[in-house]
């Protein structure tokens, strides 16, 4: 029976798709009427009826081909194998074909907009259906959670706000009063996404080893993204517009702080995983987007824990795990994306490339803390032709001071820890 119903919903929603795709193709060929009166009024140059009727031929054909293959596609990977909980994924079936739209609306409207609220109603119907064949110790229910859920802040990385001054995209300087309180329940939402996909087995092989790592992958940059935030969305903090002494509220709340540190457990898992198992770094060389991911990821948390542990907990940061793994980290993306032959990397779109790489310079700190400071043998800079040097930099001089900062701090942290080695 479930097949059967699951079945009925994918063609149910295929048809109205269908429909709505003729309606856009109708106000088209309206269009080419008007063009038609105004630029070739002396000879009729073509039949709108013919026209009308070719176009809804041709894309009918392609659109009912297209799906099929789409739907045989999805069964003989989800149903036709020997795989755990077939009724779940015969609904998860129809779940796609919704994502399919979403991923396309979503690309000029963010995941809030009143327009996608219909999508997001099937969606919940299809989860809640999934979840009622799924039992709640199988971590493959946040697999489909973040599918029909999630992916929709993680892969767009859009915050609720009040403010319009930024509607997508990443910042360290917008003001966290835009941020509303539904942020928090993203956070948490995503957070123990992760943490039951890194603890929680799976019967479904497929995604137990390969699936749970790349969906943490996906999700992590959003989570480390906005976790500082958390802070001026309690009452009982004082707003704070500076991004890393959020992440020092965060650190000292003993709550926010084991979620932190859990995050960075996590993401060293994902990375201890795809360092031995060939099939998975295979799956991650197949999807780039989700290896940079991780490493943006990686690299933000490590970097974020390193500085407040300099400033909060005196840790040196060339004797300190947390920077080494940072450097770890950066060293193995700029290896992978810049100076690896024919690296998966450069396949990705110019858009994510320039993204990524902007948001490893933020890290760069690493290779000259590590190579001046620490005198860690560090060999690899970014460079090519999306190279932060050359394209998405900030300015050298804002850079500096950045550095100068930071050299200057970490001094200061040598001479007191020398001290109190005397005393």
């Amino acid at each position: 029976m479930a097949y059967l119903e699951s079945f009925l919903l994918y063609v149910g929603l295929v048809f109205i798709g269908g429909i709505i795709l003729l309606l856009f193709l109708w106000m088209f060929t309206l269009l080419l009427d008007v063009t038609r009166k105004l630029f070739f009024k002396k000879e009729r140059m073509f039949s709108k009826t013919v026209v009308i009727k070719k176009i809804v031929i041709v894309f009918t054909s392609i659109y009912l081909i297209a799906m099929s293959i789409f739907y045989i596609q999805r069964a003989n990977a989800l149903l036709f194998t020997d795989r755990p909980y077939k009724e779940a994924k015969a609904y998860a079936i129809a779940g796609e074909y919704v994502l399919l739209w979403k991923v396309a609306l979503m690309s000029i409207v963010h995941p809030n907009n009143v327009i996608l609220k219909p999508f997001n109603s099937v969606e919940s119907y299809v989860l809640k259906k999934i979840y009622s064949y799924i039992p709640k110790t199988d971590a493959e229910r946040e697999i489909w959670n973040y599918k029909f859920n999630l992916i929709d802040y993680a892969r767009t990385m859009y915050a609720p706000m009040v403010d319009a001054d930024i509607k997508r995209g990443l910042s360290f300087t917008n003001s966290a009063a835009s941020m509303k309180p539904e942020l928090l329940t993203i956070l948490k939402n995503i957070y123990n996404a992760m943490d039951t996909l890194s603890k929680q087995p799976m019967k479904d092989k497929e995604f137990d080893e390969i699936d749970r790592y790349l969906v943490i992958s996906a999700m992590a940059p959003y989570y480390i993204e906005y976790l500082p935030y958390m802070a001026d969305l309690q009452s009982n903090w004082k707003k704070n517009d500076y991004y890393l002494q959020k992440f020092n509220l965060i650190y000292n709340t003993p709550k926010y702080k084991k979620q932190f540190l859990d995050y960075l457990s996590i993401l060293n898992k994902v990375h201890d995983a795809f360092q031995k198992d060939k099939r998975l770094a295979k799956s991650f060389e197949k999807y780039p987007r989700l290896k940079a991911s991780y490493y943006w990821a990686a690299t933000n948390g490590y970097s974020a824990l390193d500085s407040i542990q300099e400033r909060i907990d005196d840790i040196y940061p060339c004797t300190n795990p947390t920077f080494l793994k940072w450097v770890e980290n950066y060293k193995e993306f700029v290896k992978w994306a810049y100076m690896t032959p024919g690296s998966s990397f450069l396949s990705l779109s110019k858009r994510d490339k320039k993204n990524y790489a902007f948001k490893i310079e933020n890290q760069e700190n690493a290779y000259y803390i590590a190579k001046y400071i620490c005198k860690i043998p560090f060999d690899y800079m970014i460079k090519g032709e999306a190279s932060i040097e050359k394209k998405y930099r900030k300015s050298s001089f804002i850079f500096s001071m950045e550095m100068r900062s930071n050299i200057i701090h970490i001094r200061q942290l040598e001479k007191k820890l020398k001290n109190r080695g005397k005393s």
